[in-house]
């Protein structure tokens, strides 16, 4: 039996928590008052939502259920972002940043699935 020399492994790479993706957005839930929450920088969109060819969209597991967050115009700050809680409850909200420097996250939409 012809045997192989063992496989050189490469340095140890050390963890932070750029490598877990969703780890720096904020947990929101369908509930949730965005009032001051101001820009949300998404750093590792990983799936296409609009076929364009470029990722703009991350989707986190929370402890409520999934939030979806999403930069339609690729300038690395989300644009809008889905909730929808582990009891079927869902909201939307869009993010606006005006010409005086001010921004918002206003709701777009909100319901429960099923009904």
């Amino acid at each position: 039996m012809e045997r192989h020399p063992p496989h050189v492994l490469e340095e140890p790479h050390m963890m932070t928590s750029d490598d877990l993706p969703g780890l720096h957005l904020p947990d929101v839930d369908a509930h949730s008052d965005l009032g001051g929450l101001g820009p949300v920088e998404l750093h590792h969109p990983t799936q296409d939502i609009d076929a364009d060819g470029i990722p703009d969209t991350e989707s986190v597991q929370t402890a409520n259920g999934t939030d979806i967050w999403t930069d339609m115009d690729h300038d690395g700050v989300a644009d809008h972002v889905k909730a929808i809680d582990r009891d079927g409850a869902y909201a939307a909200w869009e993010f606006h940043q005006r010409p005086d420097g001010t921004s918002e996250w206003v709701r777009t939409d909100k319901g429960e699935l099923g009904k």
